[in-house]
């Protein structure tokens, strides 16, 4: 009974009243601190549906990109901005498509043999010599 009396809201303690705090908050205009000291959440529904397949982005949801509001646009500085920004972009992809552009992340090739077939023999039969 008292969890479910308890606001959904974030519950915060409010200061001493200002003469005990030892100076007259209404002559310095401020309303004191208040501390916020958690967050109520509701106990998980034992029988909420919990979906058990656990499935992967198709590739139009990780690709997609809603256009930006205007409110958006003016914290990012501004339609000039973006269009500068995006035209960046291109051209970065387009300088990998240049003659000659190795892309940061290569392949592994594997590397040659240390010693062809004759040098490997020379070695063994010096090996061979040089062991006790």
């Amino acid at each position: 009974m008292l969890i479910a009396s308890l606001p959904l809201h974030a519950v915060a303690q409010d200061a001493p009243p200002a003469n005990e705090a030892g100076t007259d908050g209404a002559a310095t205009g401020d309303l004191g601190t208040v501390r916020v000291i958690g967050v109520y959440e509701p106990p998980a529904d034992p029988f909420a549906l919990e979906n058990p397949v656990d499935y992967a982005a198709t590739r139009f949801q990780r690709d997609w990109r809603e256009p930006p509001s205007l409110e958006e646009i003016g914290m990012r500085g501004g339609i000039v901005h973006i269009a500068i920004n995006q035209g960046l972009l291109m051209a970065a992809q387009q300088v990998t498509k240049l003659p000659g552009w190795k892309h940061q992340v290569q392949g592994a090739t594997a590397r040659p043999p240390p010693l062809d077939e004759e040098e490997a023999q020379r070695a063994m039969r010096v090996r061979q010599t040089l062991s006790p």
